[in-house]
């Protein structure tokens, strides 16, 4: 313990202050996200496989179930005993099931915001074995004030939020030589997701060119990065699902497969190698994206990591990687940011480290001032997950507003209708409700199934059902793909009207039990909100009758 916390100690009290006011706000807005319903299926399905953890059923989820290609592409119904190994290979995660344990489904923010909190912490002891104090500090606040590090940390839980503090404490361990911390990182760093190998081959990379003496070190990282990713997107995924050849790989890389319905992940880059100019094409469209992109990420640090040689090598691959996805995952607020993010700020400080000079200039000191300030008007004005829902409103024109207070009482009229729920009823729930409910062991999203195959692969109906209305009618007359999902949604309530009976209605949310008691004033609540909402037109003037 005391080695560990005289590892973290700062004697820049300034820094640790920042940290810890990074930490607070944001942990304070993820509470608010909760409590507001602002957190949504993605967060249910890192809570049910890790809760599933603790009754020996780990990385099992009926949540991810549903996004499996037999679900998805074949009509199957979600099935108990679908392990997400199949989609997403993410190992380490299984360290966080004592913290799940305690703090249920408060673990995942509060994860999320230590690590990220942590990882700007780190950094500034990196940045100082190499710069002055004042360079140090400012890196260290272009990190906290980054739109492409706040926006994913107010977000859904990502696996990825382990990545930069991993990838910092690697480099640091280099510069350190501390030998445990270095293969720990280098260890760890591809179990955080079946891609993150490639991180390590770039840090592999840089290593070989950029330094001396960690030659055999780099070439370890080298083989071991590669050799993890291929062998598990390859040989071990499929053991699991076909989810990873037959929707992800086509899904991102589909444009290079000539009408294929199933590639791995070494056929995928097999394709792009032989078709080059599809691949130039790629690395630039969507040119405005790309353009937004690049500028989200460079503007914190006043650009300079698009000029450092020790940048590109250490985020190139993975950036690459989005940069060649198919409609490029490129935004500022999604969590891919955070593959690219350790390497854009650890090659700055080697940057900074050779051009030290340019600091004494009052004038770019203001200007990288400028540039963090303007970086975080612009991470506000964004609304990164809806998580400022409080202050910035979800349209202008036309506007779209909702008072914090009365979100917050929607959220606790939600969480009073979710108590009827027991712990160990099967559901299916909107989306917003997903991950209030998520600790248990069969839960399915609503309207897409309201039944599941169990383990002897018997269909079953799920006992109760959680719907957000209110949700789902806030948008329909604004934006197309909401009016759809609510006319989905009312199509799903007529389908299922003689088989689930109303058992809570108020302001919006509606708790269906399967076979349950008719009580004629909650019926009446009830068809009044469904006549309500049929009156919604979109936003051509379309009726959803």
């Amino acid at each position: 313990m005391n080695r560990i916390l005289r590892f973290w100690y700062l004697a820049d009290k300034k820094i640790f202050l920042t940290g810890l006011i990074f930490f607070i706000i944001c942990f304070l807005l993820q509470i608010w996200r909760m409590q507001s319903l602002s957190a949504s299926m993605d967060q249910g399905i890192f809570l049910q496989i890790l809760w599933n953890g603790l009754r020996g059923h780990a990385f099992e989820s009926t949540l991810s179930s549903q996004l499996s290609t037999n679900v998805v592409h074949s009509g199957e119904l979600p099935s108990l005993g679908y392990y997400r190994f199949g989609q997403h290979f993410t190992p380490i995660l299984v360290i966080w099931i004592p913290l799940v344990a305690i703090m249920n489904k408060w673990a995942l923010p509060f994860i999320q915001v230590l690590l990220i909190s942590l990882s700007g912490l780190l950094l500034y002891k990196l940045a100082r074995l190499k710069l002055e104090i004042r360079i140090s500090r400012m890196i260290t606040y272009s990190f906290y004030l980054a739109n492409a590090v706040i926006g994913p940390c107010l977000g859904n839980f990502t696996d990825l939020c382990q990545l930069p503090l991993c990838f910092f404490g690697l480099i640091y361990g280099l510069e350190k030589r501390i030998k445990w911390l270095v293969f720990l990182s280098g260890l760890l760093m591809p179990m955080i997701r079946e891609d993150t190998g490639v991180l390590l081959v770039g840090i592999a990379v840089w290593l070989l060119l950029r330094s001396k003496g960690n030659s055999i070190i780099a070439l370890f990282f080298l083989v071991y990065g590669a050799s993890y990713v291929l062998i598990v997107t390859n040989l071990i995924m499929p053991l699991f699902s076909d989810d990873n050849s037959k929707r992800f790989m086509i899904e991102n890389f589909g444009q290079y497969l000539e009408g294929k319905s199933q590639a791995s992940s070494w056929q995928v880059l097999l394709s792009i190698l032989r078709q080059p100019l599809i691949l130039f094409r790629e690395l630039f469209s969507p040119l405005g994206r790309t353009i937004r992109y690049f500028a989200g990420q460079g503007l914190p640090l006043v650009f300079i990591p698009f000029i450092s040689i020790d940048s590109w090598l250490l985020m190139g691959l993975p950036l690459l990687g989005l940069l060649l996805a198919q409609g490029n995952p490129l935004a500022i607020n999604w969590r891919y940011t955070y593959l690219v993010v350790p390497g854009l700020f650890s090659g700055a400080i080697y940057w900074w480290q050779l051009n030290k000079q340019i600091f004494a200039l009052r004038t770019f000191r203001n200007l990288w001032k400028g540039c963090i300030i303007l970086s975080l008007i612009f991470t506000i004005t964004s609304n990164p997950n809806r998580t400022l829902s409080w202050a910035i409103p979800y349209s202008i024109n036309p506007w779209v507003y909702r008072q914090p207070w009365m979100q917050l009482e929607h959220g606790n009229i939600a969480r009073q209708g979710l108590r009827m729920i027991p712990s160990h009823s099967s559901v299916s729930a909107s989306s917003s409700l997903v991950p209030h409910l998520a600790s248990r062991e069969v839960i399915i999203r609503f309207p897409y199934h309201t039944s599941y195959l169990d383990r002897s692969q018997l269909a079953r109906s799920v006992e109760w059902i959680g719907i957000d209305l209110d949700e789902h009618r806030r948008y329909a007359h604004v934006f197309d793909k909401e009016w759809r999902d609510l006319k989905e949604v009312l199509l799903t309530l007529e389908d299922l009207e003689a088989s689930y009976k109303p058992q809570f209605v108020r302001d919006g949310v509606i708790i269906l039990k399967l076979n349950g008691t008719l009580d004629s004033k909650i019926l009446d609540e009830y068809r009044n909100l469904i006549d309500e909402t049929y009156l919604i037109r979109s936003k051509s003037g379309k009726s959803l009758r």
